[in-house]
């Protein structure tokens, strides 16, 4: 048997508030980019609570994607789990960042059900990023630096 899975998780930070804050618009974006991007979805199920988070689960044909969103931290997480070979889940993790278009984002790659390479058992990790917020990042550690009281 062959198997070969790809597993996509990806953090992102500070997200469009117009895009997590409407968890219709979101679900709408979930269905539309199972379909272009082939994962083979059955359903979206979502799960709001008092707080005003949510989370979709979107069984598909050989995987699975999760998105929980916490509007009041912008912040948004979503895992994608396909193991199609038509299946593009890197376009669809591309497709889903460019949409929430996080300051700051964490994505982490697993190449799955590898039975004999080590070399894939880490996992691949990329960071971006935006430059307003490395700027930013800059500058409150400059003023630390400045701000500090001399010592005698």
């Amino acid at each position: 048997m062959d198997f070969k899975g790809k597993q996509i998780a990806i953090d992102m930070y500070n997200c469009l508030e117009e895009i997590i804050s409407d968890n219709k618009k979101v679900e709408e974006l979930l269905q539309k980019a199972a379909e272009v991007y082939k994962i083979g979805a059955y359903s979206v199920c979502y799960n709001i609570d008092e707080n005003g988070e949510y989370s979709f689960s979107v069984p598909c044909k050989r995987g699975h994607m999760n998105l929980h969103v916490y509007p009041a931290l912008g912040f948004a997480a979503i895992d994608i789990f396909t193991c199609k070979d038509d299946a593009e889940p890197e376009n669809l993790a591309a497709f889903l960042k460019k949409t929430f278009s996080p300051d700051k984002s964490k994505i982490t790659f697993l190449q799955r059900g590898d039975f004999g390479s080590q070399s894939d058992m880490k996992p691949r990790r990329r960071s971006q990023i935006k430059t307003m917020h490395r700027a930013k990042s800059a500058g409150n550690q400059l003023l630390k630096i400045v701000m500090k009281p001399k010592s005698d």
